[in-house]
């Protein structure tokens, strides 16, 4: 069954459905040297329907209530704020004073205001990183605590279900046609692939569309799920016809396909909320994805600067024992172990504190 607890349903396989968006992105980053592992940056885009779905869901059930604004805002600082800024302070000040200069920490800390202000996905378009790599996956965070702060107050705003829904589907098709129009109207100086990698929200405004479904009309979506693959399909076969008329100069992942790829897990969601698919439910609760979806934060936040720190003191050495991609795929392996150790000492005795602190703005 559904739980429904402080304002908030609670969907059991989501968590399950989280620790897959945390595995892929890890093997996406850990294992890059893998070809098969390209396709672990849409964990990402997982991420981004989850927040988008779960906060629209927890928003529309307490609109209206007393608090409502100070409770969300709260409930979140105590979830974000705490991990997020104690590894500022790591990844700022004390690990630049051990790791190896091979490692580029200056890009990070000459530009760390917008780390601290949460606009790091701004410095990373108009201040391409190049070579430094260590804290680029912080993007994402900051997309996502700009949509929380911006997405209470238009709910606040226009209230209804109906109004929101315009209104998401609008500003996903300003986001499309604005990618668009920047590609055509060449900009100089303009990282292009920082903008469509740490601009996109498409996850998000698709997350957001599948709660105000729900909260409208639940079956909406289980009624016409094969008109919108149909739907999409028909947009991305219509964009791969248009792109072969300009040479395939148009980039499609900024264009079509984050949208595409976050549709499709909007559809996964929906059937994770619905509970219907009993290959779905079942996957999704194994206890083992549920553990990963549980430490997912603080996974994000250590498994990239873990692996990074690890590589550049000793894959020289492993190669010394261990010939070929082994030697890759052991610091891989290890980084990974490491990083799953400390985010679940990081969950248990540093997070925990400050999630039991969320009870007080339930109300």
């Amino acid at each position: 069954m559904t739980a429904v607890t402080a304002n908030r349903s609670y969907y059991p396989a989501l968590d399950g459905l989280r620790g897959m968006a945390i595995l892929l992105v890890v093997l996406y980053h850990n294992f890059g040297f893998i070809q098969q592992s390209y396709f672990g940056w849409l964990g990402v885009d997982l991420f981004f329907v989850l927040s988008g779905f779960l906060i629209t869901d927890i928003l529309m059930n307490a609109v209206g209530k007393p608090n409502f604004l100070r409770n969300f805002y709260m409930r979140r600082v105590l979830r974000i704020f705490p991990l997020y800024y104690l590894s500022l302070i790591i990844f700022l000040f004390i690990l630049p004073v051990f790791t190896s200069p091979t490692i580029q920490w200056d890009y990070y800390t000459n530009n760390q205001f917008f780390l601290w202000t949460y606009l790091q996905n701004w410095l990373y378009i108009f201040k391409d990183p190049n070579n430094a790599h260590i804290l680029n996956h912080y993007w994402s965070l900051a997309v996502e605590e700009q949509f929380y702060i911006f997405w209470p107050l238009v709910i606040l705003l226009l209230k209804k279900p109906k109004y929101l829904l315009i209104f998401i589907c609008t500003l996903l098709s300003l986001v499309i046609l604005f990618r668009f129009g920047l590609w055509i109207y060449k900009i100089e100086n303009l990282a292009y692939y920082n903008l469509y990698t740490f601009t996109r929200i498409d996850g998000i405004c698709i997350g957001c569309l599948v709660a105000l479904l729900k909260h409208m009309n639940f079956e909406f979506i289980k009624k016409n799920t094969a008109i919108i693959v149909l739907s999409f399909a028909a947009i991305n076969f219509l964009f791969y016809f248009i792109n072969r008329f300009y040479s395939f100069s148009f980039p499609y992942t900024g264009l079509v396909g984050y949208s595409t790829f976050a549709m499709m897990f909007g559809l996964l969601v929906y059937e994770a909320v619905n509970r219907e698919t009993k290959i779905i439910n079942f996957i999704f609760n194994i206890p083992l994805l549920k553990f990963f979806g549980r430490i997912s934060y603080s996974f994000y936040i250590f498994h990239w600067p873990v692996y990074l720190v690890m590589n550049s003191y000793l894959l020289d050495m492993v190669k010394k024992k261990i010939p070929g991609i082994g030697a890759q795929l052991t610091i891989s392996i290890t980084a990974a172990g490491c990083a799953i150790l400390l985010s679940w000492l990081s969950y248990h005795y540093f997070e925990s504190y400050f999630l039991k602190l969320k009870t007080k703005y339930s109300d």
